[in-house]
């Protein structure tokens, strides 16, 4: 059995609907998931509900973008796991993420229009569905359209960081978004520790250290972009400095079509054991 504690569906910038993912993890093996839309939790639920029916485990969860400083193209997401996604707190601060993600998503819109291109907002809201709107669906969107050809493509010409029409993403600050996760019930681990943009683990390891006094519970240390040397690095690091073990392939679907779930990109593998180290983490952080 696989066990993949990251995963994406429609209700953020995924392709599959909760129940298509169940349907889609089943067949490739994966019994233990965690369902981490972007700044969005609406898909855990129904999730779990199917995920029950068809003897997959879902874990509710969900991926914070964090504004947090770091050099050149680094950046930080928190991914909470074992969340209530109910706890009302956590829906109110997301359900001010989703209004700004729906300003953003009309100001990418008129930028390409005023670029000359066909498309409007109403065509990106099909897209959207249920979800919470983001760039890969102005990307589906500039891709059905016949504009680009690829997602690659709509990046690289138009939705990138220095492109015509790219909008900045509203963001938590680090410590208002552990707490948000650690009051809804759950874990706060660093998503792809890759993504800080070190490219020495000292200084990996010393930016973590930061954020653990911070409240940080643990790190994604299975990555689909981490070779085995970060890894292993990673797992000791986490050993050391008594931090929780996560792993995840961050699956997309059409955004990311090279990983899939369980495996990633052939590369990923994530030990089943985890899943009770990180429920009894879990249980010591629920106050007595």
């Amino acid at each position: 059995m696989l066990v993949d504690l990251h995963l994406h569906t429609n209700f953020s910038d995924g392709a599959l609907s909760p129940q298509e993912l169940i349907d889609y993890v089943k067949k490739l093996n994966v019994g233990v998931i965690a369902v981490t839309d972007h700044d969005e939790v609406g898909a855990n639920l129904p999730a779990r509900s199917y995920g029950e029916k068809q003897g997959i485990e879902v874990i509710a969860g969900v991926e914070l973008s964090i504004e947090y400083q770091l050099k050149g193209r680094g950046h930080l997401h928190l991914v909470g796991l074992f969340i209530d996604p109910l706890n009302q707190e956590l829906c109110r601060t997301l359900d001010l993420l989703k209004k700004a993600r729906v300003s953003r998503a009309r100001e990418i819109i008129e930028k390409l229009s005023a670029l000359g291109l066909p498309v409007s907002y109403s065509e990106l809201e099909k897209i959207v569905g249920k979800g919470s709107a983001g760039r890969p669906h102005a990307a589906a969107l500039l891709v059905r359209k016949g504009i680009v050809s690829s997602f690659h493509e709509a990046f690289k010409e138009y939705l990138s960081k220095g492109c015509p029409a790219y909008v900045a993403k509203r963001k938590l600050k680090i410590e208002p978004a552990v707490e948000l996760i650690h009051q809804a019930g759950g874990l706060a681990i660093l998503a792809h520790p890759i993504s800080l943009g070190f490219s020495a683990y000292k200084r990996t390891g010393a930016e973590i250290l930061k954020l653990k006094k911070l409240g940080l519970d643990g790190i994604e240390a299975y990555y689909c972009s981490h070779d085995r040397y970060f890894t292993n690095w990673l797992l000791e690091f986490a050993k050391k400095n008594d931090l929780a073990v996560s792993g995840g392939s961050d699956f997309h679907g059409a955004a990311k079509p090279d990983i899939q779930p369980g495996v990633g990109r052939g590369n990923l593998h994530v030990p089943v054991k985890i899943i009770d180290e990180l429920k009894k983490r879990v249980s010591k952080n629920i106050p007595k």
